[in-house]
């Protein structure tokens, strides 16, 4: 695994750098990797302290967030979307966005399910925040709630977090008796990567895969827990597919 650097000795290296959240799985974070993995595209991984102010990042890249890349002396790049099209301009292959404009519609419509605003990743955020504010001594989380809160009350996050689910169970159902082994098409996209590493987020990972901090764990089972059902079987054999077949394991943090 390579090295982590510092904002202020990252700043002055070439080539991509990308700002991670340092020793847990953020699922963002951890999709960007696994495209750099699988496209095989160095890059030089730079600290981020998470729910920390990170005025170093902040100041280089224009917040304070994980992930962010920066490649050569070009603009910073921190949405998903931006991410991923960066992957795949440095190395398009093997490409992660389907050439066909109905799956690639498609491909990015699932992904915005799972990493945009009232998505699975944000709503399963928001309560993570409400688990760790009830089973870790009451660690405050009010700043994070700021930056990332939608407004939108908890069973309205449990109810979209559900509600994705269900709609890639009906996808992959769809895939499987069509003989497809992905949520897109006859190939591996970025739906699949999302979906394996945001399935973290209330199903944890085998500690072979992901290794994960024991608090972080019990935040994804809390999770987990909240959403009154468990995660579908067609999802958590599809992830654990995935995890074998296109991630380097185990995970790094």
């Amino acid at each position: 695994m390579p090295a982590y650097v510092t904002v202020e000795e990252a700043i002055a290296l070439p080539g991509l750098r990308v700002a991670f959240t340092r020793g847990v799985p953020g699922p963002w974070g951890e999709a960007v990797k696994a495209f750099l993995a699988i496209k095989a595209i160095p890059f030089t991984p730079v600290i981020q302290e998470g729910g920390q102010p990170n005025e170093a990042l902040a100041a280089w890249t224009g917040q304070n967030s994980a992930p962010v890349a920066v490649y050569g002396d070009e603009r910073p790049r921190a949405h998903w979307s931006e991410l991923l099209m960066l992957a795949e301009r440095l190395q398009p292959e093997p490409p992660l966005i389907p050439a066909d404009e109905d799956e690639r519609t498609l491909m990015f419509g699932i992904a915005h399910a799972l990493c945009g605003e009232d998505g699975f990743g944000w709503s399963a955020r928001l309560l993570t925040f409400d688990a760790i504010e009830r089973t870790t001594g009451g660690v405050p989380m009010d700043h994070m709630k700021r930056k990332f809160a939608s407004g939108a009350p908890l069973d309205h996050a449990v109810r979209r977090c559900r509600a994705v689910l269900d709609m890639l169970a009906r996808r992959m159902k769809t895939q499987t008796e069509a003989g497809r082994l992905y949520l897109v098409g006859e190939t591996l996209s970025a739906a699949d990567i999302y979906w394996t590493v945001f399935s973290n987020m209330v199903a944890p990972m085998d500690e072979t895969a992901c290794p994960m901090p024991d608090f972080y764990r019990m935040w994804t089972q809390t999770v987990g827990g909240m959403l009154g059902a468990p995660v579908p079987d067609i999802l958590i054999a599809h992830r654990e597919r995935m995890l074998r077949e296109h991630f380097r394991l185990p995970m790094w943090f």
